[in-house]
């Protein structure tokens, strides 16, 4: 189920239907396998302008919303175009446009919408995992104003390809009296002194690659700081939020994509002499994968345009990590009950799909702690984490 369609939209959904006669999942698969960024699909989120949208045009970008934005993720990753690098560069954008300097924005923003240029967002630590006010990298202020960087990031998304970072840290000890206060946001260049990397083997095909990143007294600018000192919070939530309703994009093509496999293959399978599909064991997994990616889109789709007309929207997009996220397993395991024995077979390409699903689970946030935060903010249930 599609969402209702502006001429705006229309145009997005016209520019993905091109890529996707230029790019198929195969040249994405094969880049995948070399955990290498598939350059010709990037380029043709660059060429075609796809990655200008929803930002400024006095900042390089050609205007926009968050809805069109979303639409391109939807639509190119159900032809399976998977490109997770794409969510980054759009997800630094927001903070630094609300709250950055105007010489921030100049110098920053313009490269994220030709493709020339690509942020890292640093978040997540080994040992605070979701809870993010306990994270132990600290940023400390020297005499003259600078500040100079110490400790660890991981699970860090094309590091190696970004030119800079926004980086996470403390600024002040962590309060368990005052959990949001002393968390700062810096612009950090990804080749600074002090700065080092070890390559994460993650077990799944993805056309990017994951980083642990060492920061030991990197000395950052007094003027990369993004927001105020110490009060950066909610400079970092408008970041992850529009990170979930772009996971959320994302989520839902591969889900689609997975879904489509599945039919396609439960209409032509037929070991009995008839297709599986007709078999209401395979139809109705099928057709539940179908109710869910149709239920969660509208309500996506809804949130972006909320998020468009400036409403908070922080409650609404988790519901739509959790419910993306779930989509895409449901749809992923029943990809791979259809194909049966095939399914292990690295050639049927159902693998990658079934392992992002499991991820998507977990990350950018762990759906259990969604669950809790909606009991809280939704439910007025007493906090349970």
């Amino acid at each position: 189920m599609n969402p209702v369609m502006t001429e705006s939209m229309k145009a997005v959904s016209d520019i993905c239907d091109t890529i996707i006669k230029k790019v198929d999942r195969a040249y994405v698969l094969e880049a995948s396998k070399r955990r290498e960024r598939p350059e010709k699909l990037w380029r043709l989120w660059a060429d075609t302008g796809l990655l200008a949208i929803g930002l400024p045009e006095e900042y390089g970008g050609v205007g926009g919303k968050m809805s069109e934005v979303v639409l391109a993720h939807d639509r190119l990753h159900s032809a399976g175009l998977f490109l997770p690098l794409t969510i980054p560069n759009y997800m630094v954008r927001f903070p630094m446009l609300k709250h950055g300097t105007e010489e921030q924005k100049r110098k920053y923003l313009p490269g994220t919408a030709t493709g020339e240029t690509f942020f890292a967002f640093c978040i997540t630590e080994a040992d605070s995992g979701t809870n993010t006010f306990k994270i132990r990298t600290n940023a400390k202020r020297q005499a003259n104003g600078d500040f100079v960087l110490n400790g660890q990031k991981c699970y860090i998304t094309g590091f190696d390809e970004a030119e800079n970072a926004i980086v996470v840290a403390r600024t002040q000890p962590h309060d368990p009296n005052n959990h949001t206060s002393g968390l700062s946001l810096f612009i950090v260049p990804t080749k600074s002194k002090g700065i080092s990397t070890t390559l994460m083997d993650l077990a799944v095909y993805m056309p990017d690659r994951n980083f642990i990143v060492n920061f030991d007294d990197v000395v950052v600018p007094a003027e990369n700081m993004l927001g105020e000192e110490g009060h950066g919070l909610e400079c970092m939530f408008d970041c992850l939020n529009p990170e979930r309703l772009l996971a959320g994009g994302m989520n839902l093509g591969l889900a689609e994509y997975a879904l489509m496999r599945g039919v396609e293959y439960a209409k032509i399978r037929a070991p009995f002499d008839v297709p599986i599909g007709s078999y209401q064991s395979v139809a109705h997994p099928l057709a539940i994968a179908k109710i869910r990616i149709d239920t969660a889109r509208l309500m996506l789709y809804n949130a972006a345009e909320r998020y468009d007309a400036g409403e908070k929207i922080g409650l609404q997009a988790n519901m739509i990590k959790w419910l993306t996220s779930d989509a895409l397993t449901q749809a992923a395991n029943i990809a791979a009950t259809v194909h049966g024995g095939a399914f292990a077979d690295i050639g049927t390409d159902l693998i990658p799909f079934y392992l992002q699903a499991k991820m998507s689970e977990m990350a950018p946030i762990n759906n259990s702690i969604i669950l809790s935060f909606v009991a809280q903010k939704g439910l007025g249930l007493p906090k349970s984490y």
